[in-house]
Order: C-alpha cells, then structure tokens, then sequence
C-alpha cells in the first residue's frame, strides 16, 4: 500500500486495525447482541469509529479513509478531478432540473431488477427509468473552486453540503426516489451524471465486483460502453474500500454508529444509512429524544461513482472470503474494475516503465484501445 500510494504521489496516514478482543465490552453501543457477535466484525466496527473519531479530535475538513486492501487506476487525478465536478453538482445545487430548460434529461431505462438490487434496503422504491445528463452539459469548463469562511476550499464542493464520498466499493444502486421530493421531479437527489467514452472504465463484460458474482452489474446493460456514473448513493452501496467523510459526516456517523447503536457490519450499515434506512435501535437516548425524521436540514448526501474509482485488489497467492453478492471465496490475482491497477502494474512502475505501456487488465476485444 505504501508503494502504491508513492508511486502515485499520495500521502498517507495509517491508523491501526483493531481486534474484536481487545475491546471491553461496556464500550459497545446499544443493543446488547452486539457483544456477543464475531470478533472480526467488532474490529473493523472499532476500526471505522477510530478512523471517524481521529477526523472529528483533529477538526479535520474532509479524510480519506482508505481500507489495506484498496487498488486504484493509475489515472487517479483524472478519475478524482471528473469526480469532483460531479460531487459539486450533485452536493450543492437544489433546483428542480427537470423544469430547466437549459438541462436536456434522458431517461433510459432501468434495469435493476429484485435480483440484482441490494437486498440491504428494505424499501427499494426503484426508478423505472434513469434521469440521466452528460457530466460536460453540467460542466462545460472546470469551476473555480469557492473559498468559505468555515475552513480551506475542497474542489469537492462544500463539506457542509455533504456527508460521505463513497468512491471505493463493490458495487451500488442506482439512485431511488428522492423522498422529500415529488416522484416526477428530477433534482439533484435521483439524477444521474453520465461521462462516456471513459478509457479508465472496463467494457461491460468485465462489469462485476467479485468472480463469484452471479450476473453483471445493471450499469454494464442500461448505458453505452465505457461510461462512468456519478450520482447519490441511495440504492444501497457496499464495501467501504474507500471513502471521504466531511467533518459534518464524520460526527453525524460517529453519533449514529459509536454511541445510538448497530446492527450489522459497518458497509451494509453505511448503505442503509446513506439510504435513509437505517433501522431505529431502541436506546436510553432515542426513548428521551425521539426519531429524528428527515428534513432539507439534515437530509444526509452520500455521493458514488460507478464504476468505483478505487477496488478491492485480491493479491498472488491471497484468498479473500467474501460474503454477499453470491459469497465465495476469490483466489485470482486481479483487480476488478480498474484497467490499469497500480498494484497489478507496481513492479513496472517503480522500474520506470512509463504509463503507456503498463498492463491494461481488462482490454476490450480490439475494439477499444487507451490513447
């Protein structure tokens, strides 16, 4: 992971994973099963609470949590840059686009069906088709990136105005009804941004998250090839490989995780949340408070790209038991989604070897060539 990240000019800063045993028991939220379940899954509870706890002492704007698995396209600026325009749009603009003429919406159609939607919602309210709008009709020329008075200027747009980036899983829905809005409106809640002809996006063979995975992702058969999705993560997410929290998204999860309580593993409880489905777990202070109900106010915005711009790597010689999505065990050395995964191409990188003639993992059949 250290090798990878210099190879890409990131910095990181690596907090440590944490055992379900060594945590006592009086320090787990509410219900009381929760002390009773599989260590695996407490540690890595404890160990996305340390990560959201070090952003919020710190007073840190904005993190990017990274779990020791994770893999990224060695085009990452790119990706993160395309993402960014995305994010701004979608986090900050409240108009009703569909009443905007300047807006061409497209709607093709879904194609999710029971089988392939993520059975960690309980209500899927799916769209029957995709509001869809080109990420250039939205962005004809980067922005300027806005200073506020609350903290340093992200070119992700303002982190008041949302709460997590999940840009790192293993697969997610496409966006639901948004539920303070009337079905027919189109805002930025259930739009969907669309980049096509994406060199760093897979062919939609290739479009699925694990080996074992029954069928292919929806998006390889409602868009064209090589196109890449930004929107709202309300139709269920899972993996948390990577994913930025706000200062406002960090308190907001450190509250509803570390302290009201849990269900389930951290990722499916991070879907149902940036859902707005996180189950009600009876406690001492939700008896004294009562549920808050959604409002504009704080409503949460979690954003996702599809394809993910950062994916599970499973290594040489590695076995990964994966549960969901078909369960198994994955035992080849690959990267899903990515064409040019560092780590698949890290022996080449750290020779010198130029981009250009690293490894492409996922080619087309002679019909889509990286410039």
């Amino acid at each position: 992971m250290t090798l990878s990240a210099a190879a890409s000019n990131i910095q990181l800063d690596f907090v440590d994973g944490v055992t379900g045993e060594s945590i006592k028991q009086s320090a787990y939220p509410p219900p009381d099963e929760n002390r009773s379940l599989l260590s695996g899954i407490r540690g890595s509870w404890r160990t996305h609470m340390n990560a959201l706890q070090k952003i919020v002492e710190q007073n840190l704007t904005t993190a990017l949590i990274f779990e020791d698995d994770v893999d990224w396209d060695i085009r990452i600026r790119q990706n993160l840059q395309r993402f960014a325009l995305a994010s701004r749009f979608l986090a900050e603009n409240k108009q009703v686009l569909s009443s905007l003429p300047q807006y061409k919406i497209e709607y093709p159609e879904n194609v999710e069906t029971e089988e392939t939607t993520f059975r960690i919602l309980k209500d899927n309210h799916t769209m029957s088709h995709l509001p869809s709008l080109p990420l250039a009709s939205v962005y004809h020329k980067p922005q300027r990136v806005q200073h506020h008075a609350r903290g340093p200027p992200s070119p992700y747009g303002d982190p008041a105005e949302w709460d997590v980036l999940w840009i790192g899983h293993c697969g997610a829905g496409f966006p639901r009804y948004p539920p303070l809005q009337r079905k027919t409106d189109v805002t930025s809640a259930n739009i969907i941004l669309t980049n096509p002809e994406d060199d760093t996006v897979p062919a939609p063979k290739h479009l699925k998250a694990h080996p074992f995975q029954g069928s292919l992702d929806p998006l390889a058969d409602a868009y064209p090839p090589h196109t890449r999705l930004y929107h709202r993560s309300t139709g269920g997410e899972l993996c948390t490989v990577a994913y930025a929290v706000s200062q406002r998204g960090a308190r907001r999860l450190l509250h509803r995780f570390g302290i009201k309580g849990w269900n389930d593993i951290f990722d499916a409880e991070l879907g149902r949340w940036c859902a707005d489905q996180d189950r009600e777990i009876p406690s001492r202070q939700s008896q004294l408070s009562g549920k808050v109900k959604s409002t504009e106010e704080n409503e949460r915005i979690c954003l996702a790209s599809q394809p993910p711009i950062f994916a599970h790597h499973h290594p040489m010689d590695g076995e990964s038991d994966i549960g969901g999505l078909g369960g198994g065990y994955a035992r080849k050395f690959e990267t899903k989604y990515l064409r040019l995964s560092v780590r698949m191409n890290l022996e080449r990188i750290v020779q010198g070897i130029g981009w250009r003639k690293l490894i492409d993992q996922w080619p087309d059949d002679g019909g889509h060539v990286i410039p």
